[in-house]
C-alpha cells in the first residue's frame, strides 16, 4: 500500500455525493486511483475483480444502499478483500451499529455530519495504520454506558458551527462557490457538506435541509 497513490473505492448510491468526495480525493492524493460502486452488488464485483488486479487499498462503503444495509454482510466483504481498509459512512450513528462495524474490524465511521477536513483526517489516520472513529459521536464509542439513545443525527448540538452557517446560507438560495468564499474553504468542500447535510437531514433538496434544520431546532427560524 502507498500512502501517496492509494486506491480507493467509493460505494454510494447518490451521484452528487460520489462526485464531491472523489474530488476531495483527487485534492489531496492526487496521484492516487479512485474507483466507484452505487450497490452492494456493484462494489463485491469490483472487489472480486480487484484482488486479480491490484487490491483496493480503502474502501470508504455507504452503510444504506439500495440492495443492502452494508452491516449485515461484512464478513462476506471481509471475505472478498480481506486486505482492504474498510471505512464506513453513515447518517446514522447509534452506538450498536458503530459497535457492529468495530467488532467487525472495520477501520473507520465517519458519519454523514463530518466535515471536509474530518474526512481527509480519518482516511489519513487509515493509512497510516491507524482507526477513523474520531468524528463519531462520544456515546457511539460507549455502547455499554448507553441507554438506547436518540440518534445523533436527532439532536441539534450534534450540527457543528460551520454547518449551521452553510445551513444558513442554503436557505438563502447561496451557490456553493459563494458559500466556498464566504468561509474561506474549497467549493469542493462545500458540495461535500451540502450534499451529506441534505442527506442526512432527510431532505430532497438545499432549500428542504434549510427547513428542515429550522424545524428540527437546529437552526432559529
Amino acid at each position: 500500500m502507498s500512502l501517496s497513490r492509494p486506491h480507493f473505492l467509493l460505494v454510494d448510491d447518490h451521484a452528487l455525493f460520489r462526485m464531491g468526495l472523489h474530488q476531495l480525493l483527487a485534492d489531496r492524493w492526487p496521484e492516487a486511483s479512485v474507483s466507484q460502486a452505487v450497490s452492494w452488488a456493484g462494489a463485491m464485483a469490483h472487489l472480486g475483480a480487484s484482488t486479480q488486479a491490484g487490491a483496493t487499498d480503502v474502501v470508504l462503503l455507504d452503510v444504506r444502499l439500495p440492495d443492502a444495509d452494508a452491516l449485515d454482510h461484512l464478513d462476506a466483504l471481509r471475505a472478498v478483500a480481506p486486505q482492504a481498509l474498510v471505512i464506513l459512512m453513515s447518517a446514522d450513528s447509534r452506538p450498536e451499529r458503530v459497535a457492529r462495524a468495530r467488532e467487525a474490524g472495520m477501520r473507520g465511521w465517519i458519519p454523514k455530519s463530518a466535515t471536509g477536513q474530518q474526512i481527509i483526517a480519518a482516511l489519513e489516520s487509515v493509512l497510516a495504520g491507524g482507526l477513523a472513529y474520531a468524528s463519531v459521536p462520544y456515546e457511539a464509542l460507549n455502547v455499554a454506558a448507553q441507554t438506547p439513545a436518540a440518534r445523533a443525527a436527532e439532536r441539534p448540538d450534534a450540527f457543528s458551527d460551520r454547518q449551521r452557517d452553510i445551513l444558513r446560507m442554503l436557505g438563502r438560495d447561496m451557490p456553493n462557490k459563494a458559500i466556498a468564499r464566504q468561509l474561506g474553504v474549497s467549493e469542493t468542500e462545500v458540495r461535500v457538506e451540502v450534499s451529506w447535510l441534505t442527506e442526512w437531514l432527510e431532505a430532497t433538496s438545499r432549500r428542504e435541509a434549510y427547513a428542515a434544520a429550522v424545524a428540527r431546532g437546529v437552526l432559529d427560524a
